[in-house]
């Protein structure tokens, strides 16, 4: 779970050496929406690699807990540091830029998150009963005896 608060900004822009709007502008540049798909562009990135990490370990801080192999964590700081190494810095750049814009965007331009539909309330049916008394079959209508 990713979440930038105050305490986490002050310091990426501290460790950063500009402000979180700078550095949203350059983790942002190169990066589109097209058809409401995300398409980058590295040619025409200007993110520093220390940008879209720290990003990301801050968020980790901030969220205080994530996810790894299924199984729910708690995140600190050391934590965070970990997780960031084991697995952003040997990834491809591209997801940790993608993490890292998600990130800032959240909290810059804000996130709501998807409504889950809400599922319909189904009613337990039950069999249906039988509206006659007896179980007996109804009995065949009886012959002519030929009797007057």
């Amino acid at each position: 779970m990713f979440d930038l608060k105050l305490p986490q900004l002050a310091e990426l822009q501290e460790k950063r050496g500009t402000g979180v709007f700078k550095i949203y502008g350059r983790v942002l540049q190169g990066r589109y929406l097209l058809d409401g798909q995300s398409i980058a562009v590295p040619a025409e990135g200007e993110a520093f690699v220390e940008d879209l990490f720290e990003t990301i370990r801050l968020a980790l801080i901030g969220g205080g807990q994530g996810v790894v192999d299924g199984q729910p964590v708690a995140v600190s700081a050391l934590t965070a540091k970990l997780l960031v190494e084991r697995y952003s810095h040997h990834a491809p750049l591209r997801e940790a830029w993608a993490t890292a814009a998600a990130i800032l965007g959240a909290r810059i331009e804000g996130y709501q998150p998807p409504k889950k539909k809400a599922q319909p309330v189904r009613r337990q049916t039950r069999p249906k009963r039988s509206t006659s008394r007896g179980s007996s079959p109804t009995p065949a209508p009886s012959e002519p005896t030929g009797e007057s």
